[in-house]
């Protein structure tokens, strides 16, 4: 829209690259500087300059030090006897050189450098034959002679901003562009194959089909070589031993169904044929689904060139996967998780289910503002239809359709059974400040509530999340929190952390630890009576400090004992229905619940009893 206002010089590109400790170490080297600037930003151009946007004075543009003093070593000094007057001159020049070098300025000696040998012939001893005027004469000439030499060496040495600049280009990593991905062939004509390669005339199947044998560990030449009635039986042992080892590296990818990989020759002629594991039938790999062959084809190239080409790069996928199953997209996130060890990989999707919403800080939206298109991680400030794709992933992966209209408090499932009926008692004692309309919504685990929280505070519903303590847990939640989540500053969050509730400082922290352990003990032992009498214990040993569950399943685990928490948890909650009033509970169950209660008041005050 602006192709009139367009220039050579305008930026087309503009990344910000983050050093690692590492690289700040020897580019502080290189320099002689010490480095705190982590993160570096390089433009492009449209002539595909690249420019290093260092903070200004960050690198002088002069020479290091100890790279002057070795051009200055040959710098010629003058012979006795002189005359004093050019003794002063010479020293003078020697010593301007020098510092001109130092300051980043020695082009201005070579601008002056005629004025300077004139200057000094004026003070050479007029007695052309005396010792004096020789040796003045010499000096002039290897002044002269050294200053074009050391000009010379000057050029040719980079400044240290430059040095500074060189590094960084060279360290940029190397950006591979895909936006299609060929096919893979699994048939081939050896012979064929053989003088195509020979004559540097390969195809794309070709190529592709080299990469199978090179996976598979197998020899063109060996092939072909061994098309001969002494060496046909070891050939098709070597093919039987191939597809065996193939299909060990690639048949666990694709978890939709598991496959056997079979390599076939008839003279010259090969073939790959698929076979799913429940079915007999051999089938070609060209005649297999386009999502198969898609997914085959990509896992192959990346396993291949993962060998050699694709090596700290910066790999852009566009729009992978849109002929593969959901089952199978979600293979595919996997994989270009192992493919991102050694590599970047960037790619861009419409696909929901190619959203790794267990690694939120990786997700960017792009947006549309005034100034163009946009790359931005802070979801929550997005248009509603550009997030339309994260919302469809939450409720793919929430699996919810309907909700009543009242606070929601979203749970893992181990902690359903106990907090249902420990709200429950708190309706029937008709408790102050108790939430006046709840309702409990188990989830699988704590990054599934993460998610059905963000999913349904996104649509206005009101909720809450209520998470189990662990060590990864509140980093998780600060990653939703600061890009999915649209609050101001002052609003609380509407995560919470048992531990945090219950005021415990333990790692983990679970909605049993609200119970005594003496309680909560008394009915392990109940329910483990008979194996621990078949063991010769009466009770179970409790050591260490922590959660009580870390600590049970511990003990149970050495034991050679399986743990049964959800049989536990319905035994505590058989008795909680049992009471009438919270002045039943064990006081460490009605304070923690009560602060937790709390909690939820801080957020929800109108949802409350007064």
């Amino acid at each position: 829209s602006r192709r009139k206002e367009r220039n050579e010089q305008q930026i087309v590109c503009s990344t910000r690259f983050e050093l690692t400790d590492e690289e700040l170490s020897e580019l502080s080297n290189l320099t002689g500087q010490p480095i705190r600037e982590k993160e570096i930003v390089i433009t492009k151009d449209y002539t595909g300059k690249l420019t290093v946007n260092f903070p200004v004075g960050l690198f002088p543009d002069k020479h290091h030090p100890k790279e002057l003093e070795e051009i200055f070593m040959s710098f010629p000094n003058f012979q006795e006897p002189v005359n004093e007057a050019f003794r002063q001159k010479a020293l003078e020049y020697i010593e301007e050189a020098r510092n001109f070098a130092y300051e980043g300025r020695f082009s201005e000696i070579v601008k002056m450098f005629s004025a300077k040998v004139t200057e000094l012939r004026t003070v050479v001893n007029p007695e052309p034959t005396s010792p004096e005027a020789k040796n003045e004469e010499a000096f002039i000439f290897s002044y002269a002679n050294e200053i074009s030499i050391i000009s010379r060496k000057l050029a040719e040495t980079m400044t240290i901003s430059e040095k500074a600049e060189d590094f960084m280009i060279k360290h940029i990593p190397i950006f591979i562009y895909m936006s299609d991905y060929q096919v893979f062939s699994g048939s081939a004509n050896l012979l064929q194959l053989k003088q195509r390669k020979e004559q540097d005339q390969l195809t794309d199947d070709d190529r592709t089909f080299l990469s199978i044998l090179n996976l598979a560990d197998l020899s063109l030449e060996g092939l072909i070589k061994a098309d001969n009635p002494m060496d046909r039986d070891q050939r098709q042992y070597d093919l039987a031993d191939a597809s065996v080892n193939f299909t060990k590296i690639v048949a666990n990818h694709w978890k939709q169904h598991y496959y056997e990989v079979q390599f076939h020759s008839d003279g010259q002629f090969f073939y790959t044929y698929v076979k799913d594991h429940d079915d007999s039938a051999l089938i070609h790999l060209e005649e297999r689904s386009r999502g198969f062959q898609w997914f085959f084809s990509f896992d192959l190239m990346f396993l291949n060139e993962s060998r050699g080409t694709f090596q700290n790069c910066v790999i852009l996928l566009d729009e992978p996967g849109l002929h593969l199953h959901p089952s199978a997209q979600v293979d595919l996130i996997q994989r270009m998780e192992e493919y991102s060890v050694s590599n970047t990989l960037i790619y861009s999707t419409h696909l929901p289910m190619l959203l790794n919403l267990s690694r939120p800080e990786n997700v960017r939206i792009l947006c549309e503002k005034d100034a163009g298109t946009v790359v931005s991680k802070n979801i929550a400030q997005c248009q509603a239809e550009e997030k339309l794709v994260l919302e469809a992933a939450l409720k793919i992966n929430s699996g919810l359709c309907y909700l009543p209209d009242s606070l929601n408090i979203i749970i893992p499932q181990d902690g359903y059974y106990l907090l249902n009926e420990l709200f429950k008692l708190w309706e029937r004692s008709e408790a102050a400040e108790f939430i006046e309309n709840w309702f409990l919504i188990p989830v699988a685990c704590s990054l599934d509530a993460i998610h059905l929280h963000i999913l349904l505070q996104g649509k206005g519903i009101t909720t809450a999340a209520l998470l189990n303590t662990d060590n990864n847990e509140r980093k998780t939640i600060n990653d939703f929190e600061q890009n999915w989540i649209l609050h101001n500053d002052e609003e609380p969050s509407k995560f919470f952390l048992l531990g945090e509730c219950f005021q415990k400082a333990s790692d983990k922290c679970f909605i049993e630890d609200c119970l005594p352990d003496e309680y909560y003990m008394t009915k392990i032992t109940q329910f483990y009576q008979k194996q621990l009498a078949l063991l010769g214990c009466t009770a179970l040993n409790l050591e260490g400090t922590g959660s009580i569950i870390q600590r049970v399943q511990g003990s149970l685990s050495q034991l050679g004992l399986k743990w049964d928490r959800s049989a536990i948890a319905k035994s505590i909650s058989s008795d909680i229905r049992k009471m009438q009033s919270i002045q039943e509970l064990p006081d460490p169950t009605r304070n923690g619940i009560g602060l937790l209660i709390q909690n939820l008041h801080s957020i929800y005050p109108v949802n409350f009893k007064e």
